[in-house]
């Protein structure tokens, strides 16, 4: 298993590598006239929608990059930052510290992707960053939401994990929670989106290993989060959507839980790879998701 596990690492990094060096800018400038840094020794450019005031406070959206990627190939990858802007959302897209390989990474889990054992404590570095950009501008206190990809997935669960009163939903593609569910000390339900290809190589959907440590199926994920809801509601499957277009057809399905306080949903994207290419179709659906799952 150690040798499968080193296998992964290096197909992430490899993966990573590639897509990340191949981003020159995202799909607008993030630094606009309505946007402003947080984050101090560790900068941010936040892009607030125009034409909003504390009457009517915006939504924030939270976006984190992958192990190896950079707040400038999430935006790109994800296309979050535009559909952002179109739905009148506060949009900010952080990075996470460099390893000593040089890689920015979050630490999120035991097995991801904290590789050096750097003490940081990155879920108190986002919610500093939501105090900054609530005390700049008219933030929903309702409608905050974190995104991730990969390692900025396995994020958005040590996030909810961390600070379940403050996040309305999280959502990521390609990521998981923690082996051990004693780690998640949520104290309240959030709603949860996991998007997972069938075909990842490198978070596979049955769950493995990075290096010498586990994490858990998509499967298993799924089920410590509806533990951690209190939901023992059935499961409500969809029929197949087009999700990732540069997949032919109606690749992905969907698999519900309306829970009491909160939704838990699985899209199962079927020869889904860990890096697919992505376009507005995925990133409005993700939007539209999320905002439909504003804090009880």
């Amino acid at each position: 298993m150690k040798k499968v596990g080193s296998f992964l690492v290096i197909a992430l990094i490899v993966i990573a590598s590639t897509f990340a060096f191949s981003m020159i800018k995202p799909s607008h400038e993030i630094a606009q006239a309505a946007s402003f840094m947080v984050g101090g020794d560790r900068p941010v450019f936040v892009d607030s929608p125009s034409g909003y005031s504390s009457n009517d406070p915006a939504p924030l959206l939270i976006d984190l990059h992958g192990y190896m990627g950079t707040s400038v190939s999430e935006a790109r990858f994800a296309q979050l930052d535009t559909a952002a802007k179109k739905n009148h959302m506060i949009y900010a897209a952080p990075d996470g510290l460099t390893d000593a390989n040089g890689y920015e990474f979050w630490n999120a889990s035991s097995a991801c992707c904290n590789f050096f054992k750097n003490p940081v404590d990155d879920a108190a570095y986002i919610d500093s960053l939501i105090d900054e950009i609530s005390a700049k501008v008219d933030v929903d206190p309702k409608r905050i939401y974190v995104f991730g990809h990969s390692n900025g997935h396995f994020m958005t669960y040590k996030y909810a994990c961390t600070h379940s009163s403050r996040v309305a939903a999280i959502a990521g593609l390609a990521g998981a929670m923690d082996i051990d569910p004693s780690t998640c000390k949520a104290k309240s339900p959030v709603n949860v989106l996991h998007i997972h290809g069938s075909a990842d190589e490198v978070v596979l959907p049955n769950g493995g290993y990075m290096g010498d440590v586990q994490y858990p199926s998509v499967k298993e994920t799924i089920a410590q989060w509806l533990a951690i809801d209190k939901c023992t509601a059935p499961a409500v499957m969809s029929s197949p959507f087009d999700l990732v277009t540069s997949i032919d057809g109606a690749e992905t399905t969907s698999t519900k839980y309306v829970c009491p306080d909160s939704t838990v949903e699985l899209w199962s994207v079927a020869a889904g790879t860990h890096h697919p290419v992505l376009d507005s179709v995925f990133s409005q659906q993700v939007i539209d998701w999320l905002l439909a799952h504003p804090k009880k």
